[in-house]
């Protein structure tokens, strides 16, 4: 672990679309969308610890040291990046871009050219305009990704369906085959916003400009995230994006005047609340979201996993006998009758309920990975149970916990 940590410090050690498997991924980008950048960090090297040559925890970490204005140290992990993956298009661009940041334009161009798909420009100024329309015409072709597998079209029936953690499941599948692929990026941020997860929408839909068919529409997509942040900056930014590469001109006319709203000016037609009117494409529903509370940094005080004697049971006679054995720490007993009574109730809340003490379980046997694993589940699976919040606040101290287990008392 040493040795590696000195290797990532040297290389200057964020969703891609949060690797799909691996949960560490999806709490890096929490970090990292709260400003701890450190922290997702933190996140990025306890998966290369584990697996050297993960290409998208290079590129993820690559991605944080470019916020953190650290250059050179974000070139180094876009060229890991790319060196595992030679095919991660957004590996040779963050490169680029962190020379271009550097003031170093030659070395940028090297960069962009060792990119298999790049095509050396005729002119300097052909590449400029290249470049420029390669970047904000999401519907051009991209020959290395598949849009027609069997997984993405489950993920945009899905999304059409209106069943979002399905279209997240089915756009982590591609992600899995085709690391990068736009298509699944967008689907997996689409799916993430109507489930009200708005850090991981956002970490999506970033990377899925170049879905051909409907790459534009994560621009809109971004303008509502940021309306709800609070993020004006942000949001007329992702309006402008949106109006130059939308046909939609009932959605263009709507972020033409919460445009105008946002510079101040006046709008040309009656204001419509851009909300209310969505692209005709991708037609996106209000969900009930759950609150997520800010992740506590690494320096915070560790918690304990929740009392026993402080549990709230449920009325069901066997709940309350796996509660018992739970109480008196009798954890094999516990989890074998909390996963038997899996299969006997289908209620949301008795369900999200069963996952929370199974993770609580968990984290009492030190098992922090599989705590995690099982919290997770009951925000994803259950976001409107009674249970999601806790389910929430659990998952996060497991996570602190799990990279902390050494310095931990035992009992």
């Amino acid at each position: 672990m040493k040795n590696l940590r000195g290797i990532l410090l040297l290389l200057c050690a964020s969703s891609i679309a949060f690797a799909a498997e691996d949960p560490r991924f999806e709490q890096g980008a929490r970090f990292e969308a709260a400003g701890k950048y450190e922290n997702a960090l933190g996140e990025y090297r306890s998966i290369l610890a584990s697996d050297p040559h993960n290409a998208n925890a290079f590129y993820a970490a690559g991605a944080v040291r470019l916020k953190m204005k650290d250059y050179k140290g974000a070139i180094a992990n876009f060229q890991l990046a790319y060196k595992y993956a030679p095919k991660m298009q957004e590996a040779y661009e963050g490169s680029a871009t962190a020379y271009e940041k550097l003031g170093d334009q030659k070395s940028a161009a090297a960069e962009r050219a060792k990119n298999p798909s790049y095509k050396a420009p005729k002119s300097e100024a052909k590449a400029e305009a290249k470049a420029e329309v390669k970047t904000e015409k999401a519907a051009k072709s991209d020959s290395r990704y598949s849009y027609n597998s069997a997984a993405l079209l489950k993920a945009k029936q899905a999304f059409n369906a209106k069943e979002y953690k399905t279209t997240c499941t089915a756009a982590r599948e591609v992600l899995l085959q085709e690391p990068g692929n736009p298509g699944a990026y967008y689907y997996a941020g689409v799916g993430r916003y109507e489930l009200g997860e708005m850090d991981k929408a956002e970490y999506n839909l970033k990377r899925a400009f170049d879905y051909p068919e409907l790459g534009y529409n994560a621009h809109y997509y971004l303008s509502l995230i940021y309306r709800k942040q609070g993020k004006k900056k942000e949001e007329l930014a992702e309006l402008e994006a949106y109006v130059r590469l939308s046909k939609n001109e009932t959605a263009i006319a709507s972020a033409k005047n919460r445009i105008a709203e946002l510079s101040g000016a006046e709008p040309k037609a009656p204001e419509a609340k851009i909300a209310e009117v969505k692209p005709a494409e991708v037609k996106p529903v209000e969900v009930k979201t759950v609150e997520e509370k800010p992740v506590e940094t690494v320096e915070s005080k560790p918690l304990e996993a929740p009392k026993p004697d402080k549990q709230r049971k449920l009325a069901d006679p066997s709940i309350e006998q796996a509660n018992d054995a739970y109480v008196q720490g009798d954890y094999v007993s516990a989890l074998s009758q909390y996963q038997a009574l899996q299969k006997k109730f289908r209620d949301e809340d008795t369900r999200a309920y069963l996952l929370f003490q199974i993770g609580n379980v968990y984290r009492c046997r030190r098992d922090y990975r599989s705590a995690v694993a099982k919290y997770r589940e009951a925000v994803e699976y259950y976001p409107n149970s009674e249970w999601a919040n806790e389910a929430q606040r659990a998952w996060e101290d497991a996570v602190w916990q799990e990279k902390n287990a050494d310095a931990l008392p035992r009992h």
